[in-house]
């Protein structure tokens, strides 16, 4: 049974901003799983398309929770991709099914989260 959905969209341009003013801002949003991945990127268009698909899955993932950010805080929560490329949301605050689509164009990030109960 569904329990919640959450959708977010992201500027591209916006995380790029933050970034540049406080580069630390990675930390803030991504776990040591997805720094790795972060660093393994070799543009910078790469890197900010992923820092911003991270963080609107949070953001998504926190919407379907029905808390939004602050009870769930963004390193509670891993999006990283299977082999196939398919990505996942790993967590421990929630033991039921989650989908997770994430979509970009060269300016935005749109996400979609669904969690399910049984």
């Amino acid at each position: 049974m569904i329990k919640g959905l959450g959708v977010d969209i992201a500027e591209i341009d916006r995380v790029r901003k933050i970034y540049g003013k406080h580069p630390k801002f990675v930390d803030k949003i991504l776990n040591p799983d997805e720094i790795e991945v972060f660093d393994s990127l070799n543009t910078e268009k790469q890197k900010m398309t992923y820092l911003t698909g991270r963080f609107s899955s949070k953001e998504s993932f926190t919407k379907a929770m029905g808390t939004g950010l602050g009870k769930i805080g963004f390193h509670d929560l891993s999006i990283l991709n299977h082999p196939s490329g398919q990505p996942y949301i790993k967590t421990d605050i929630f033991d039921g099914n989650i989908q997770i689509s994430i979509s970009d164009t060269d300016e935005l990030v749109i996400t979609e989260v669904i969690i399910e109960e049984e």
